[in-house]
């Protein structure tokens, strides 16, 4: 935690995508032609986590790589009218990440991902790292062409003395054996079926286990709220009751509302109320990120 007395810099480490939520009427049918309410969106784990940072009042950075395309183009302006600095690369030879996210009514979602451009994030895109604290997407770790960036983006953060997270992102893509190898670290943020993929488990208290690796681990579990569990104690927090409109982006949005909290001082308690705030933020609009900011 860095307690400075200032706007906390972050620098996220992550994609920046284009997001296409389908909504079906009614339930697809193979063969069938299907109606359907059909929303563009900017989206990418790191952008969406970076756009909520910027919205809590962080000074934040996204490091990320997009195709020299209309929707890579798009995506930057996006995220800068957001208040998100772009330290982004432009690759001449891949598109621009897509994820199709299709929306059940009961808001289950099934993402249908192409990574692009943002599968060749390499170490040599990283700018020299000036912040207090850096944040990795662990869909950078999980795809061999990107993870060389994500590791040193770890590394150089390190040697700059500026503290650290991770979020796994999705089942599977941080290993046991790749956690190992990243750490230290200072917080693990796995979902819960994450969590289970490291320990066996889904219950919270098995994060202990990690606690050679990262200085806390914190496990989100949807609408059951998120548990952070240190070498001191363990805490927990529930969600705020609200209206569920799209699942998409609420994990990153939890991150960004935790990170927020206890960059500025907060201690384990006030940080999970304020991600679990964010997070069911983020489920009651359509979309990744925020309300888009006053002129």
């Amino acid at each position: 935690m860095s307690g400075v007395g200032r706007r906390p810099r972050v620098v996220v480490v992550g994609d920046l995508a284009v997001d296409v939520l389908v909504a079906p009427s009614v339930p697809p049918v193979a063969g069938a032609d299907v109606p359907a309410r059909i929303t563009l969106s900017g989206g990418g784990a790191g952008a969406n986590t970076a756009v909520w940072l910027a919205d809590r009042g962080v000074d934040v950075t996204l490091v990320a790589r997009v195709g020299d395309d209309a929707a890579g183009r798009a995506a930057v302006d996006e995220l800068e009218a957001a208040g998100v600095r772009a330290a982004v690369t432009i690759d001449t030879v891949a598109p621009t990440a897509t994820v199709v996210v299709l929306v059940g009514d009961s808001g289950e979602r099934t993402m249908l991902s192409d990574r692009g451009a943002a599968a060749r994030l390499a170490p040599a895109d990283l700018p020299a790292l000036d912040a207090d604290h850096l944040h990795l997407s662990g869909y950078v770790l999980a795809d061999l062409g990107s993870r060389p960036a994500g590791v040193a983006a770890l590394g150089a953060a390190r040697a700059a003395g500026a503290s650290t997270s991770v979020d796994p992102q999705a089942t599977g893509a941080l290993s046991p054996a790749l956690l190992r190898r990243l750490g230290p670290i200072d917080l693990l943020l796995p979902a819960a079926a994450e969590l289970a993929a490291l320990t066996g488990t889904a219950d919270p208290h098995s994060a202990a286990v990690w606690l050679d690796v990262a200085g806390a681990v914190v496990v989100t579990d949807g609408v059951a709220g998120a548990v952070w569990v240190d070498r001191t104690g363990t805490w927990s927090a529930a969600s705020p009751a609200v209206d569920a409109v799209d699942p998409t982006g609420a994990g990153d949005a939890f991150d960004a509302g935790l990170l927020a909290a206890w960059l500025a001082g907060a201690g384990p308690q006030e940080a999970l109320a304020a991600g679990c705030a964010a997070g069911a933020d983020a489920v009651s609009r359509r979309g990744a990120r925020p309300a888009r900011r006053r002129p």
